[in-house]
């Protein structure tokens, strides 16, 4: 009878490992799920804003458009805004005047268009999303502008 005592005290204490081992394995996969779903909350909290960031951009060629760029290659390292760049509440941003043309993409063809680029940064510095487009506005007869090409940049180390 108490050899069988011992056999129940061996049996339960290698259930209580196992039950806690499988404990510790939940809980650290909760925790990584965290992780991840803060990173991706981040991530697109900062696309929101350099969204935002790319609207004020088109809201400033509208008001007050650059001159044509001598230069005219986007920023090469935006993700560490190195550089002339406006800012907004939401982040910064450059624009650039490509010049003109008449075979814009998404446009009417022989359409002779002034192309601007817009490269918006994320204010968020952890999860920075970096977006480029490219806008059309009609010479003859301006109007809003029209986004014809968009990438988002990612970081390239």
């Amino acid at each position: 009878m108490s050899r069988q005592r011992g056999m129940v005290l061996l049996l339960s204490l290698v259930l209580s490992l196992l039950l806690a081992l499988l404990a510790a394995s939940a809980l650290r996969d909760a925790l990584i799920e965290t992780r991840l779903t803060g990173a991706m909350r981040d991530g697109l909290q900062a696309f929101e804003e350099a969204e935002a960031v790319m609207q004020v951009g088109v809201g400033e060629i509208l008001r007050s458009p650059p001159g044509q760029c001598r230069d005219c290659k986007p920023p090469s390292r935006p993700h560490d805004l190195q550089g002339q760049w406006r800012s907004s509440r939401d982040g910064y941003f450059k624009l650039q005047n490509l010049g003109t043309t008449t075979g814009a993409a998404h446009m009417p063809e022989g359409e002779q268009v002034t192309l601007y680029r817009i490269t918006a940064v994320s204010q968020q510095l952890a999860a920075r999303q970096v977006l480029e487009a490219v806008y059309a506005i009609p010479i003859a007869q301006p109007q809003a502008p029209q986004r014809i090409l968009w990438r988002q940049r990612l970081r390239q180390d």
